[in-house]
């Protein structure tokens, strides 16, 4: 049968690439990106080439044809260097997830190309500023047109709003119907009457650009409806499933990123004449944020196989986001106790660390949202 996928980690050429690239490209630049707020737009052909934009899918789409474990795992080494770069390529996979699913073959052939290829990059946009974690509550409506649809409204928190070409989006086409009214469609960069706001400004994961968006009067053609009218509330959650899980390999990477700080710190820092490695209460906080390092570690493990054979994983990630969010943050805490008053400094890695591990409990559905869906689900099972 083969060693386990687990093992094989070890040994993975892509994720050493990954790692490699990432500390000595990202590495470099992270507070630069972090303070200037922007994505690091000079290393997209590099990260392109690497095959980052079409990790995981086939082959004869133009992907590098990798498996689920190893690519969320490449991307967990991008967020160990900086969190908010991971997270732009997470949402692009999104989107992409969405195309491949729900649109049709000539959509696909259309776009997934340049998409895999990192020739484009796409942003995937649900949420408006009355309408995050509530996908049935957006107001932007498109109208039924001759040859196409008339897009009105506003769009909010759309990441990689300033650098994608294509924006995979949600709008309603039958207002009155909530949830059952909702359309997806894509709409291309240069469309007239669409316009993408400044970079919004963040606490955290900042070298990821996030913008508003808005449609006056604008066109999308038939043809870029993704899925059927009105069927689009199901394109736009199955989105949502890679993104969860994406969202555990970015915390992995800070979570890693806040232990290995510490400890260093730790062993380099002394105080009563003593280092602090030696104190028996740094220790126990080095246990705890090792424990749940790797407890994220093994629950991304278990999801992305799950994957790989092919098996739903909607309530999984939900649940592994869950986890990660609650361990990513005690985690990035005591780091940030650790070094003290230095790790509050503006400029220390572990500051940085702390403010991006704070979107966990936020991006991609809230943690407070999720427990709902997750309890539910597990409630009735019991049935």
């Amino acid at each position: 049968m083969g060693e386990p996928m687990g093992d094989q980690l070890h040994d993975s050429a892509v994720i050493k690439a990954a790692a490699e690239f990432a500390q000595a490209k990202i590495a470099p630049i992270a507070a630069e990106l972090d303070e200037e707020g922007r994505a690091p737009t000079e290393l997209f052909g590099e990260m392109a080439q690497l095959g980052f934009f079409g990790m995981r899918y086939p082959k004869e789409l133009g992907g590098k044809g990798l498996s689920a474990t190893e690519s969320y795992f490449a991307v967990s080494e991008l967020a160990k260097a900086s969190a908010g770069v991971a997270l732009l390529v997470e949402v692009h996979w999104m989107a992409v997830d969405a195309l491949l699913k729900f649109g049709s073959e000539e959509q696909k052939a259309r776009w997934i190309p340049d998409l895999l290829s990192g020739k484009r990059i796409a942003a995937y946009t649900i949420s408006e500023a009355q309408a995050g974690s509530d996908a049935a509550g957006i107001t932007t409506v498109a109208e039924k047109v001759e040859g196409g649809y008339r897009l009105n409204g506003a769009k909010y928190f759309s990441t990689n709003g300033g650098v994608a070409d294509l924006y995979v989006i949600a709008a309603k086409t039958n207002p009155e119907a909530g949830g059952k009214g909702i359309s997806v469609f894509v709409v291309d960069i240069d469309t007239p009457g669409f316009r993408i706001s400044p970079n919004i400004q963040k606490l955290g994961c900042r070298s990821s650009e996030m913008t508003a968006l808005s449609f006056k009067d604008c066109f999308v053609p038939v043809e870029n409806l993704v899925g059927a009218e009105n069927g689009g509330f199901k394109v736009a959650m199955y989105g949502l499933i890679g993104g969860r899980v994406g969202m555990v390999a970015m915390g992995l990477g800070i979570a890693s990123a806040a232990l290995d700080s510490a400890a260093a710190y730790a062993n380099r820092r002394t105080a009563f004449g003593a280092a602090l490695a030696k104190m028996p209460t740094v220790q126990s906080m080095i246990a705890e944020m090792h424990v749940k390092v790797e407890t994220i570690r093994h629950m991304l493990l278990a999801v992305t196989e799950k994957m790989d054979r092919g098996e739903d994983v909607s309530l999984d990630s939900s649940t592994a986001k869950i986890a990660a969010a609650d361990a990513v943050n005690e985690v990035c805490h005591k780091a940030l106790q650790i070094h003290g008053g230095h790790g509050y400094i503006k400029g220390n890695a572990t500051e940085r660390y702390y403010r991006d591990g704070r979107l966990m409990d936020i991006g991609v559905g809230a943690s407070e949202v999720l427990k709902s869906v997750v309890g539910g689900s597990v409630l009735r099972s019991y049935k």
